[in-house]
Protein backbone atom coordinates (compact mmCIF):
# COMPACT_ATOMS: atom_id res chain seq x y z
CA UNK A 1 0.00 0.00 0.00
CA UNK A 2 1.36 3.52 -1.21
CA UNK A 3 0.63 6.63 1.21
CA UNK A 4 0.75 9.44 -0.63
CA UNK A 5 1.60 12.57 1.33
CA UNK A 6 -0.35 15.86 0.57
CA UNK A 7 1.88 19.15 0.65
CA UNK A 8 0.05 22.57 2.00
CA UNK A 9 1.00 24.91 -0.62
CA UNK A 10 0.95 27.89 1.65
CA UNK A 11 2.69 26.61 4.60
CA UNK A 12 4.65 23.43 5.60
CA UNK A 13 5.24 21.46 8.30
CA UNK A 14 9.19 21.49 10.21
CA UNK A 15 8.86 17.38 8.90
CA UNK A 16 7.95 18.41 5.30
CA UNK A 17 10.37 20.64 5.17
CA UNK A 18 13.14 18.26 6.30
CA UNK A 19 12.15 15.95 3.86
CA UNK A 20 12.17 18.36 1.23
CA UNK A 21 15.55 20.29 1.82
CA UNK A 22 16.88 16.34 2.63
CA UNK A 23 18.28 18.02 6.54
CA UNK A 24 17.91 16.02 9.82
CA UNK A 25 15.03 17.35 11.63
CA UNK A 26 16.89 18.55 14.62
CA UNK A 27 19.16 20.34 12.86
CA UNK A 28 16.47 22.25 10.73
CA UNK A 29 14.90 23.29 13.94
CA UNK A 30 17.72 24.75 15.07
CA UNK A 31 18.35 26.69 12.05
CA UNK A 32 14.84 28.02 12.26
CA UNK A 33 15.35 29.49 15.53
CA UNK A 34 18.47 30.83 14.87
CA UNK A 35 17.19 32.82 11.45
CA UNK A 36 13.86 33.89 13.27
CA UNK A 37 16.03 34.80 16.30
CA UNK A 38 17.93 37.29 13.60
CA UNK A 39 14.75 38.34 11.99
CA UNK A 40 15.19 35.84 8.57
CA UNK A 41 12.13 34.02 9.06
CA UNK A 42 9.13 34.24 10.25
CA UNK A 43 7.23 31.48 11.29
CA UNK A 44 3.38 30.37 11.66
CA UNK A 45 2.62 28.94 15.05
CA UNK A 46 -0.82 27.63 16.09
CA UNK A 47 -1.98 27.75 19.79
CA UNK A 48 -0.87 23.93 20.18
CA UNK A 49 2.57 24.92 19.73
CA UNK A 50 2.60 23.46 16.37
CA UNK A 51 4.47 25.92 13.77
CA UNK A 52 4.71 26.29 10.30
CA UNK A 53 7.07 27.16 7.48
CA UNK A 54 6.53 29.67 4.40
CA UNK A 55 7.34 26.97 1.33
CA UNK A 56 9.03 30.65 0.34
CA UNK A 57 11.59 30.07 3.55
CA UNK A 58 12.44 26.85 1.75
CA UNK A 59 15.75 28.56 -0.07
CA UNK A 60 16.76 30.36 2.98
CA UNK A 61 17.05 27.22 5.13
CA UNK A 62 18.73 25.57 2.24
CA UNK A 63 21.75 28.19 1.67
CA UNK A 64 22.01 28.23 5.71
CA UNK A 65 22.43 24.54 6.15
CA UNK A 66 25.09 24.50 2.95
CA UNK A 67 27.17 27.51 4.80
CA UNK A 68 26.57 25.67 8.13
CA UNK A 69 26.95 22.13 7.02
CA UNK A 70 27.52 20.39 10.48
CA UNK A 71 25.77 22.30 12.88
CA UNK A 72 25.26 26.34 12.65
CA UNK A 73 25.55 27.17 16.33
CA UNK A 74 28.58 24.83 17.34
CA UNK A 75 31.50 27.13 18.57
CA UNK A 76 35.05 26.29 19.62
CA UNK A 77 36.36 27.96 22.04
CA UNK A 78 39.85 28.32 23.71
CA UNK A 79 42.80 28.31 22.66
CA UNK A 80 42.99 24.89 20.10
CA UNK A 81 46.94 24.63 20.09
CA UNK A 82 46.80 24.16 24.10
CA UNK A 83 43.73 21.94 23.52
CA UNK A 84 46.52 19.85 21.33
CA UNK A 85 49.04 19.95 23.99
CA UNK A 86 47.09 19.25 26.76
CA UNK A 87 45.37 16.01 24.70
CA UNK A 88 48.85 14.81 23.56
CA UNK A 89 50.08 15.48 27.50
CA UNK A 90 46.93 13.35 28.73
CA UNK A 91 47.71 10.50 26.42
CA UNK A 92 51.23 10.16 27.48
CA UNK A 93 50.36 10.25 31.01
CA UNK A 94 47.45 7.51 30.72
CA UNK A 95 50.06 5.24 28.55
CA UNK A 96 52.23 6.26 31.36
CA UNK A 97 50.04 4.89 33.92
CA UNK A 98 49.11 1.56 32.05
CA UNK A 99 52.69 0.45 32.23
CA UNK A 100 52.99 1.09 35.54
CA UNK A 101 49.78 -0.78 36.58
CA UNK A 102 51.15 -3.79 34.33
CA UNK A 103 54.55 -3.39 36.09
CA UNK A 104 52.84 -3.43 39.74
CA UNK A 105 50.76 -6.44 38.68
CA UNK A 106 53.61 -8.19 37.24
CA UNK A 107 55.78 -7.57 41.02
CA UNK A 108 52.31 -8.13 43.16
CA UNK A 109 52.00 -11.39 41.28
CA UNK A 110 56.18 -12.51 41.98
CA UNK A 111 55.69 -11.25 45.57
CA UNK A 112 52.45 -13.75 45.94
CA UNK A 113 54.54 -16.47 44.48
CA UNK A 114 58.01 -15.84 46.22
CA UNK A 115 60.98 -17.59 45.26
CA UNK A 116 60.93 -21.82 44.56
CA UNK A 117 63.30 -22.22 47.39
CA UNK A 118 64.69 -20.00 49.68
CA UNK A 119 66.20 -20.34 53.47
CA UNK A 120 65.10 -18.62 56.53
CA UNK A 121 66.57 -19.15 60.38
CA UNK A 122 64.49 -19.74 63.31
CA UNK A 123 66.51 -18.56 66.71
CA UNK A 124 63.67 -18.71 69.31
CA UNK A 125 59.99 -20.45 69.70
CA UNK A 126 57.04 -19.80 70.94
CA UNK A 127 57.16 -21.56 74.07
CA UNK A 128 57.72 -20.68 77.83
CA UNK A 129 61.45 -22.28 78.91
CA UNK A 130 62.46 -23.88 75.80
CA UNK A 131 65.21 -22.03 73.39
CA UNK A 132 67.10 -22.84 70.45
CA UNK A 133 70.70 -23.84 71.14
CA UNK A 134 71.69 -22.22 68.24
CA UNK A 135 69.39 -20.62 65.09
CA UNK A 136 68.29 -23.36 62.71
CA UNK A 137 68.26 -22.74 59.28
CA UNK A 138 64.31 -23.52 57.50
CA UNK A 139 64.14 -24.26 53.80
CA UNK A 140 60.80 -22.77 52.62
CA UNK A 141 59.56 -23.91 48.97
CA UNK A 142 56.53 -23.03 46.89
CA UNK A 143 54.68 -24.11 44.20
CA UNK A 144 53.17 -21.21 43.42
CA UNK A 145 49.76 -21.80 45.47
CA UNK A 146 51.37 -22.30 48.89
CA UNK A 147 54.32 -22.44 50.94
CA UNK A 148 55.73 -25.17 52.97
CA UNK A 149 58.75 -25.11 55.60
CA UNK A 150 61.39 -28.10 56.34
CA UNK A 151 64.14 -28.22 59.02
CA UNK A 152 66.33 -30.94 57.95
CA UNK A 153 68.06 -30.57 61.62
CA UNK A 154 64.56 -31.53 63.24
CA UNK A 155 62.38 -33.28 60.48
CA UNK A 156 60.19 -31.48 60.73
CA UNK A 157 57.67 -29.22 58.14
CA UNK A 158 54.71 -27.36 58.34
CA UNK A 159 52.70 -24.94 55.12
CA UNK A 160 51.45 -21.63 54.75
CA UNK A 161 49.36 -19.15 52.35
CA UNK A 162 52.69 -17.64 52.38
CA UNK A 163 56.69 -17.87 53.59
CA UNK A 164 56.25 -16.11 56.72
CA UNK A 165 52.91 -18.08 57.70
CA UNK A 166 54.77 -20.95 56.93
CA UNK A 167 57.80 -20.46 58.91
CA UNK A 168 55.50 -19.13 61.72
CA UNK A 169 53.75 -22.73 61.55
CA UNK A 170 57.08 -24.59 62.01
CA UNK A 171 58.30 -22.82 65.30
CA UNK A 172 54.65 -23.31 66.71
CA UNK A 173 54.97 -27.00 65.47
CA UNK A 174 58.36 -27.66 67.24
CA UNK A 175 57.17 -25.77 70.32
CA UNK A 176 53.71 -27.86 70.61
CA UNK A 177 56.05 -31.11 70.27
CA UNK A 178 58.82 -30.67 72.21
CA UNK A 179 56.40 -29.54 75.15
CA UNK A 180 54.39 -32.41 74.56
CA UNK A 181 56.49 -34.62 74.61
CA UNK A 182 58.67 -33.36 77.58
CA UNK A 183 55.07 -33.61 80.02
CA UNK A 184 54.86 -37.36 79.22
CA UNK A 185 54.82 -39.58 82.26
CA UNK A 186 55.94 -42.67 80.37
CA UNK A 187 56.66 -42.01 76.80
CA UNK A 188 57.11 -44.91 74.50
CA UNK A 189 60.55 -45.83 73.33
CA UNK A 190 59.97 -44.07 69.86
CA UNK A 191 58.65 -40.66 71.95
CA UNK A 192 61.48 -40.79 74.04
CA UNK A 193 63.82 -40.75 71.05
CA UNK A 194 62.34 -37.97 69.35
CA UNK A 195 62.32 -36.12 72.37
CA UNK A 196 66.66 -36.78 72.90
CA UNK A 197 66.55 -35.68 69.18
CA UNK A 198 64.91 -32.27 70.09
CA UNK A 199 66.63 -31.74 72.93
CA UNK A 200 69.92 -31.70 71.00
CA UNK A 201 68.63 -28.66 69.55
CA UNK A 202 66.27 -26.79 72.32
CA UNK A 203 67.40 -25.85 76.10
CA UNK A 204 65.39 -25.55 79.22
CA UNK A 205 65.47 -22.29 79.99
Amino acid sequence: MTITRYLDAERLSPTDAALLLGIPYDRLLRYVSELEGQGLLQVQRESSRRLFLSPANLELLRKHHEQRPLASTFKLEGDIDQHKYILRDLKTLASNLEAMAKLTRARLKEMNLGPASSTAWISNLPAKGATLRKPIPVCVVSDGKAFSAFSADTGSSASGRNRVEAVRALRWRLATEYVYLDQLASPSEEEAERLAELKRIILDG
